[in-house]
């Protein structure tokens, strides 16, 4: 199996701007076309950003369990109530930053970030990650006449791990996961358990050549993906509830 990655340069873009027309230019510049079976990887970032999906900090009210979280957390208290607006659930915290549960996903401020966000604001996670995802690829298939996969990817923390890797919080047009479970091992044994999160693999590979600064690769393109193309393939079929999931389950009981 090879899979090439192929970054693409994505101007600076403002609220409003449309992102799949910066993609189509710089695929252009890069003179190549997508074609069947890419699946498109697409920094969370500039798809919020498109969107309008930016605070400014100093234009929020604090409430007084904000104040009480940015305290105890050692945090921005206009921070720590743009979290609170945006998590589902906040389970505890570290210096600077809390452990939430947002769409499903157990991640850090809730996908809050004011690293390459404009000066003085925080950039909110998309609206609804999988359904951004399938408008820009509905966009990206008719213009290239081909089926193609999207996803928006972030960057997560692993427990017990320094640094960070990437995830897909957003994923429209494949399968997540391809199930292993009744294939033989190496020595013939039957996996019973084993599922591999194939977006979530990719979305490293693609958060590789992003990067975490001043890059710009906001689109990566990854060709000859081993997944399987589907109309109705979304993010939904990545992600476990609490009481089946290891670590989530075990945090929210310690809590």
């Amino acid at each position: 199996m090879h899979v090439t990655l192929i970054p693409l340069k994505i101007p600076i873009l403002e609220v409003g701007q449309d992102l799949g027309k910066a993609i189509v230019a710089a695929v252009k510049e890069q003179d190549f076309r997508l074609r069947r079976g890419d699946v498109i990887a697409v920094a969370s970032k500039i798809v919020s950003i498109c969107q309008g999906r930016i605070v400014r900090l100093s234009e929020v009210r604090v409430s007084g369990t904000a104040k009480t979280l940015a305290r105890k957390w050692k945090m921005s208290k206009q921070l720590a109530q743009v979290v609170m607006g945006e998590a589902d659930v906040i389970l505890g915290g570290v210096k600077g930053f809390l452990l939430t549960l947002k769409y499903g996903v157990l991640t850090a401020n809730a996908g809050v970030d004011m690293k390459n966000s404009p000066p003085g604001t925080a950039t909110l996670w998309p609206t609804n990650p999988d359904q951004s995802a399938k408008e820009l690829r509905g966009m990206l298939e008719r213009r290239y006449k081909c089926k193609i996969g999207v996803m928006i990817v972030d960057s997560r923390v692993t427990p017990m791990r320094l640094g960070t890797t990437g995830l897909a919080i957003g994923i429209s047009g494949f399968h997540p996961v391809r199930d292993e479970r009744g294939k033989p091992d190496l020595y013939g044994r039957e996996i019973r358990f084993t599922r591999t999160n194939v977006a979530d693999d990719l979305a490293a590979s693609a958060h590789l050549l992003m990067g975490e600064s001043k890059e710009r690769a906001g689109v990566v393109v990854v060709r000859d993906a081993p997944v399987e193309l589907s109309e109705s393939g979304s993010g939904r079929a990545a992600k476990l509830n609490l009481e089946r999931c290891l670590i989530a389950r075990n945090l929210s009981e310690a809590r």
